[in-house]
């Protein structure tokens, strides 16, 4: 392991706001502290591979009454986001390092309000099918911790498992709420278009590259017309 990543490893066990579960730990209901922070009113979001939590943190910023939680089983991206949320003061954040497997056993059940897959791995190669986020067993999964009228959100610039991901969840039955295969066209071609938000830099290296990022959003349960996303980021 890197020395810098080692460093991180062990500074991420002591910060206050990253909860980590071992791979043979139990879950223990209940004892979690996304559950006693969550307040009345408010929305609780999950962003799933969240790497440094950039999304995390910008939503979290945008919207102080509400709950962000990243989930990730890398130790040193996870501190990365962190330690950034406590050197800015943001409190209505926390951090889960665990397996995106293990999603039913530290949530309720219809206790999350949206999904953020930002840029997950797209597992191009047919044998990895079933490690893929938007896999039936991932959508089962979120579907039984989702609100009723909850959405899940999918980034990536990947062709291959944005078409995957489409017909995935047709196939289990969920709706399609909104789409774009070039979310970010107009700036690429030097519109005018206001910056969508947030911007992570993953997603600031494959647009400086020329890649078309590519948006999905659906739900689980709620039915309704399709509409397509508005390049200038309502989303």
């Amino acid at each position: 392991m890197p020395k810098n990543k080692r460093q991180k490893y062990e500074r991420v066990r002591h910060l206050p706001n990253v909860t980590i579960i071992e791979a043979d730990e139990p879950p223990l209901p209940e004892a979690y502290p996304w559950h006693r922070m969550a307040a009345a009113g408010s929305q609780t979001v999950l962003e799933l591979g969240c790497g440094k939590g950039e999304y995390s943190l910008a939503l979290a910023a945008a919207n102080p009454n509400d709950l962000f939680v990243g989930v990730d089983y890398k130790s040193h991206r996870i501190c990365a986001g962190a330690e950034k949320a406590l050197a800015t003061g943001l409190g209505n954040v926390h951090f889960l390092r665990t397996r995106i497997e293990r999603l039913r056993e530290f949530f309720r059940p219809h206790s999350i309000n949206a999904i953020w897959l930002t840029f997950p791995d797209p597992h191009v190669k047919n044998r990895k099918t079933k490690c893929r986020l938007t896999a039936a067993p991932f959508l089962d999964a979120y579907a039984d911790v989702l609100v009723p009228e909850g959405r899940v959100h999918l980034k990536t610039d990947s062709a291959r498992f944005y078409e995957y991901s489409m017909e995935k969840v047709r196939q289990w039955g969920g709706h399609v709420v909104a789409f774009s295969e070039d979310l970010f066209g107009s700036l690429l071609g030097g519109g005018a278009a206001a910056k969508p938000k947030p911007i992570s830099a993953y997603e600031k290296t494959a647009l400086s590259r020329g890649a078309a990022i590519k948006m999905l959003t659906f739900s689980l349960s709620a039915r309704g017309a399709i509409e397509l996303l508005d390049p200038a980021g309502g989303c």
